[in-house]
């Protein structure tokens, strides 16, 4: 009998994380839960039972989220797929208002960018470790990651500019990464993005004022990942609106240039200039030699 699948869920202690380790263990997967909280993650671990455990790992740095893929490796031998949920909100505003009656010298403090580092440089850091170590996978090399981004970053919200920008961002990595990812590597990318979840981030008062079918229930999101997951599932590169109970692929609903060729050329990939940046060619069919 094959061994189970080898998963790791970031962000996994509450929320959306939560419910995809929930939902993961209960389909017989091995999990590794990461997270900064060390109790509730350490609880979550022994509650889904002895094929989960708990890595503690702040995913806006590379080095923890290492140590956390070398914990992973060493315990299960193999990672067939990463679960990039981990995400908060901005922590300062860019809009910088309280700072209004500032004299020209008095410049305001630096905007803290934890929100970046966690929603983008995280995705970033985690895609990068997740090459490294399915490469070594025992058998067949390669497997899937699923990313939580929002509907924010497909639509912003004018509350969040930074997390609009942030996730905005890892949707366009994701576009970017995937075709190179799926022929190089044998590696499937693809991207959730949930519209108001009640979960730990959002502000309760907010959630208290959106009528219920405007939520989007944790079970669609648990779908979501779900269906990337699957076995037989090839589809890379796609995006998932997730909102109330429905899911929708609008990856091929994107803007065609209006200028025509010129536009279309200007992200043709140019062989020389990947292997340039990369060291060596895209292989993409598209890519102009």
């Amino acid at each position: 009998m094959a061994e189970s699948k080898v998963g790791i869920v970031t962000g996994a202690a509450s929320g959306m994380g939560k419910a995809l380790a929930t939902h993961f263990a209960s389909q017989g997967w091995r999990l590794a839960l990461w997270d900064v909280n060390v109790k509730v993650g350490e609880e979550l671990a022994k509650e889904l039972g002895p094929n989960t455990f708990f890595v503690q790992c702040d995913v806006s740095s590379y080095e923890s989220q290492a140590n956390a893929y070398l914990a992973t490796w060493t315990k299960f031998g193999r990672i067939d797929a990463l679960l990039a949920n981990a995400g908060i909100v901005e922590r300062s505003s860019i809009f910088i208002f309280k700072y209004r009656g500032n004299k020209v010298e008095d410049v305001p403090p630096a905007p803290n960018l934890a929100c970046t580092d966690v929603d983008y440089k995280g995705v970033l850091y985690g895609v990068q470790l997740a090459i490294h170590f399915m490469r070594h996978n025992p058998g067949k090399p390669g497997g899937k990651i699923v990313v939580t981004a929002s509907n924010a970053g497909i639509h912003p919200h004018s509350s969040y500019p930074e997390y609009n920008g942030a996730k905005a961002a890892v949707i366009q990595f994701i576009r970017g990464a995937a075709d190179v990812l799926r022929i190089k590597e044998n590696i499937y990318i693809n991207c959730v993005c949930p519209g108001i979840v009640h979960t730990n981030i959002i502000p309760p008062e907010m959630v208290a004022a959106v009528s219920p079918e405007s939520l989007t229930p944790l079970d669609t999101i648990t779908q979501a990942y779900a269906g990337c997951l699957a076995d037989g599932d090839t589809r890379s590169g796609v995006i998932l609106e997730c909102s109330g109970k429905q899911i929708s692929d609008i990856e091929h609903e994107r803007l065609t240039f209006k200028n025509g060729v010129p536009s279309t050329r200007s992200v043709t990939v140019w062989d020389p200039l990947f292997k340039q940046i990369h060291g060596e060619p895209s292989g993409l069919p598209t890519a102009l030699p």
